[in-house]
């Protein structure tokens, strides 16, 4: 049986979140305040919250063709909120975009001329922007590299 469209999206973002999932797996919870040494440097936590928040967001402009406002259902506050709540709130936010992209034909267009895989492509971006963020922590901060992020990236430290 040939893949769908829905099957190639969804194994491509269980790859790509799948990087997430890796880094958070490596960090000692203290390196969620850490800040990459600028002022205007906002925390890891503010990655991953920004990420889920974008998510969660996308999946309702995806089921509903318009945008619907951007939520974060992390508080903006990271005090108290563990790697492992974090990682929780993102697996479920899968499972929202999975559900809103299954139901729709992904080259449709809405009324506006958008189509649901425009925006899967638009939510791709941004998750990689925030990878390219934590690359930048990672190196800065001397991170440990998960292999994932090795393997897809060449990363390393030599």
């Amino acid at each position: 049986m040939a893949l769908t469209l829905l099957d190639s999206l969804t194994a491509h973002w269980s790859d790509l979140r799948g990087r997430t999932y890796d880094l958070l797996d490596l960090l000692p919870e203290n390196d969620l305040l850490a800040r990459l040494p600028f002022p205007e440097s906002q925390s890891a936590y503010y990655q991953f919250w920004c990420m889920l928040g974008t998510t969660e967001s996308f999946a309702k402009l995806i089921e509903a063709g318009t945008w619907q406002g951007w939520a974060s259902s992390l508080p903006f506050d990271p005090v108290g909120v563990s790697l492992a709540t974090i990682k929780g709130h993102l697996q479920q936010s899968d499972g929202l975009l999975r559900a809103a992209l299954s139901p729709h034909d992904l080259m449709q267009p809405y009324g506006r001329g958008a189509t649901p895989m425009r925006h899967y492509l638009r939510l791709v971006e941004h998750e990689s922007h925030h990878h390219g963020q934590l690359i930048n922590f990672i190196y800065a901060l001397n991170w440990p590299i998960p292999q994932s992020w090795a393997d897809e990236w060449a990363l390393s430290r030599e």
